[in-house]
């Protein structure tokens, strides 16, 4: 990623870029929202707690656009309500992404409509002031390059397949990704979905949830995968999660996964893929064995005290692990040839597995 590029990666940048070409020339809003406004604000609404990234004025000092900038990240159904509560009916409510938003799944109201962030910014190329439209024709460049990149790796473009994982090699830009396959992995029957980082790496994560058949809220399966992309490394985690902590939900998490000690390993999902989806089987790279680490210590005395400090020298369950109440196996995904939809699909047959297993 070049310089302009790390700049970009950030969206108050992205906005702050958008209000710095507004000053100078409004002009390129009013086919958006019905006027060219006299003056931009920046995180309008600053005396609540929730702002909007650009908020555009008319001379009368009346609010005529509320702008939301994403490059990643989805709008949410609280983030909605807020702008339709506070602004008023007759306020454009502008969505600027720098992937395609279905409109029909992933606009939460209405009064929302939206736009991806090159065409947006492009509107600035044409600019009468030359600042402007130099730094907007270098702007779109990049956001142009990188909406494609996304839209060609998580659905494809132009009626061809997804192209590979590898193609994104930028770690922001892999966090852009899955952020991006969230609303799939929805719509794939999850019934939670999680998109951020690895703590300590800031690695792309994407992790999805559904509820075990019979089982107590939170006691769920879990499947997620962990990206390297400038390694071209991703790395596939099924197992089971209970999201609350405590004695009890140690070992309830526990239970849950010894229960389960022949279903979460690496090679008997392999095999199950090699069954149900026999090409995404191909995607986990060989060899594949347990996809778990070799246990140490009786587990039991976690359960009964919880994970302290320097633990993880004397004991390990025999599971990949997150705290004390997550166990999973881990298999490696091929990077070069799996998409994003294979990403999807991948989670699913996951979450399948494991909740029909038992």
């Amino acid at each position: 990623m070049n310089g302009l590029g790390r700049i970009l990666a950030s969206e108050t940048n992205v906005s702050d870029l958008l209000a710095y070409f507004t000053e100078e020339d409004p002009s390129p809003w009013a086919e958006l929202v019905g006027t060219s406004p006299s003056r931009v604000i920046r995180e309008g609404r600053a005396s609540t707690t929730k702002r909007a990234d650009l908020l555009l004025v008319d001379e009368a000092g009346s609010t005529v656009g509320a702008v939301e900038v994403k490059l990643g990240h989805h709008l949410s159904q609280e983030q909605s309500d807020w702008y339709t509560t506070t602004f008023d009916a007759d306020v454009t409510l502008l969505l600027a992404s720098l992937d395609p938003v279905d409109e029909r799944v992933e606009l939460p109201d209405t009064r929302w409509s939206a736009i991806l962030l090159p065409d947006l910014v492009g509107r600035w190329v044409g600019s009468s002031v030359q600042e402007v439209a130099v730094l907007a024709s270098a702007v779109t460049s990049v956001l142009a390059e990188w909406s494609v990149l996304i839209t060609a790796v998580s659905t494809g473009v132009e009626g061809r397949p997804a192209e590979p994982l590898a193609t994104i090699t930028d770690p922001f830009l892999g966090r852009v990704l899955t952020r991006a396959l969230k609303p799939a992995v929805h719509e794939a029957g999850a019934g939670s979905v999680y998109t951020g980082v690895t703590s300590g790496g800031g690695n792309p994560l994407l992790q999805g949830w559904r509820a075990f058949p019979d089982s107590p809220e939170g006691h769920d399966a879990i499947a997620e995968v962990r990206w390297q992309p400038e390694r071209g490394i991703m790395d596939l985690r099924f197992g089971v999660d209970v999201t609350s902590n405590g004695r009890a939900e140690r070992e309830a998490a526990w239970r849950l996964a010894t229960e389960r000690d022949s279903i979460i390993r690496a090679d008997s999902f392999a095999a199950h893929l090699r069954e149900v989806d026999p090409s995404r089987a191909d995607l986990l790279v060989s060899p594949v064995r347990s996809g778990r680490p070799s246990a140490k210590g009786d587990w039991w005395d976690i359960v009964e005290r919880g994970v302290a400090r320097g633990d993880a020298s004397h004991y390990n369950p025999g599971f990949h692990r997150d705290g004390d109440t997550r166990f999973e196996a881990s298999v490696r995904v091929d990077t070069t040839r799996a998409t994003g939809p294979d990403v999807v699909a991948l989670l699913d047959d996951a979450l399948t597995y494991l909740t029909a297993q038992i």
